[in-house]
C-alpha cells in the first residue's frame, strides 16, 4: 500500500477563476477531495487534496502538474501562493459535517 498523503494550497485569484480547472487536473493526477472511511465518504474542506503516492517528491510533483495543466488549459499563470504536502503517518479516524454513505 503507498502511502497517503494531504495537500493544502492557495491559488492566487485570476481572471478567470482557475479553482475548478485545477481541482479536476488534481483528480486526474491522483489527488482526491474526499477520503473514504468504511461505508462513509468525507468531503475536505476546500484546496484541500488527498491522494497516495510513492513518495512526497510524487505527491509534489502530482500537485505542480495539476497547476501545470490548469495553466496550458486556461492560457494564464496560476500562482500556487502557499501550499503544503505533508504524508499521513497513522490511519486516523474520521468525523466530520460533510460525509456521505459510499454504499
Amino acid at each position: 500500500m503507498m502511502p497517503r498523503f494531504i495537500a493544502s494550497y492557495d491559488l492566487k485569484e485570476t481572471r478567470p477563476d482557475p479553482h475548478e480547472h485545477f481541482l479536476i487536473n488534481a483528480i486526474e493526477c491522483g489527488w482526491s477531495p474526499w477520503i473514504a472511511d468504511d461505508d462513509t465518504l468525507f468531503t475536505l474542506p476546500n484546496t484541500t487534496l488527498q491522494g497516495s503516492f510513492v513518495d512526497q517528491t510524487q505527491a509534489v510533483a502530482a500537485l505542480n502538474a495539476a497547476r501545470a495543466e490548469t495553466e496550458k488549459e486556461l492560457g494564464i499563470t496560476v500562482i500556487m501562493e502557499k501550499w503544503i504536502v505533508a504524508q499521513s503517518v497513522i490511519n486516523p479516524a474520521f468525523d466530520s459535517n460533510e460525509k456521505e454513505k459510499t454504499g
